[in-house]
């Protein structure tokens, strides 16, 4: 996937209104079935948001990102054409700088940019 990297100043609020990668995962990894009492693994869904976020993290670095989490990192979706695409945000330990990594251009991040 190709992303488009923000780098914003530090932002210190709201991050509690969106789930972590980590919980994000969880909700992708379990499916159910409404007709079924078993939850199956999607091993599909959590290779591909896995890789996406592996992917989105690369392009980070890439973009001046040391690699370190000031708090843990978190996802946002966004529309696409017949589905949502997932985004992620993090700050970066060292100077608070927060990383917004979109597969869609982000218009009023444009505004923000260092």
């Amino acid at each position: 996937m190709s992303w488009i990297v923000y780098r914003v100043g530090p932002i210190d609020h709201g991050w509690d209104h969106l789930k972590t990668v980590k919980e994000t995962l969880a909700t992708i990894a379990t499916t159910s079935d409404e007709f079924s009492e078993q939850n199956d693994i999607d091993t599909e869904a959590v290779e591909s948001f896995i890789g996406e976020w592996e992917s989105a993290k690369a392009a980070a670095t890439d973009n001046g990102w040391e690699g370190d989490f000031r708090i843990e990192p978190r996802v946002f979706w966004l529309p696409s054409e017949v589905n949502f695409v997932c985004a992620f945000v993090f700050k970066q330990d060292n100077n608070g700088t927060t990383f917004v990594v979109s597969p869609q251009v982000l218009p009023t991040m444009q505004e923000l940019v260092w």
